[in-house]
Formats: C-alpha cells, sequence, structure tokens
C-alpha cells in the first residue's frame, strides 16, 4: 500500500491514492474526496493529482447553465 503524505489543516495527512474519488479546487485550499471521507489540503490541485500518480489532468472549463427557462 502506498501512502501520499500532504498538508492539512491540523498536520499531515496521509492518503492511498487509490482510495481518492475527486479533487477540487475550494477558494483557498484543495478538498480532496475520498472513500471514507472529505479532506481539506494545502496543496494546489495540479500538485496533490501528480502526487497521487495521474498521468493527464482532466479540467473542466464548461461554463455553468445558470437559466434555461423560456422567455
Amino acid at each position: 500500500m502506498r501512502l501520499v503524505k500532504l498538508t492539512g489543516d491540523d498536520g499531515a495527512i496521509y492518503v492511498n491514492p487509490d482510495h481518492v474519488v475527486v479533487v477540487r479546487k475550494a477558494l483557498r485550499d484543495t478538498r480532496l474526496e475520498t472513500v471514507s471521507g472529505m479532506h481539506t489540503v494545502k496543496e494546489e490541485p495540479a500538485v496533490v493529482v501528480r502526487l497521487l500518480g495521474a498521468e493527464e489532468l482532466q479540467i473542466d472549463v464548461t461554463p455553468a447553465l445558470l437559466d434555461l427557462s423560456a422567455r
């Protein structure tokens, strides 16, 4: 089992890359969702994804559709 050390609010967080579901950018930090819960880390999302072993970084640049009602 491989663990990755990340910096969290309360200190070091050790995460198994196989258990990571989503990495998201928050306002000031990065949210890391695993099968056991959510963690907040200080590193940028691109750094976290690379540490977890991803070869590609998929970024969603699609604008959110706010109002689709007919007028």
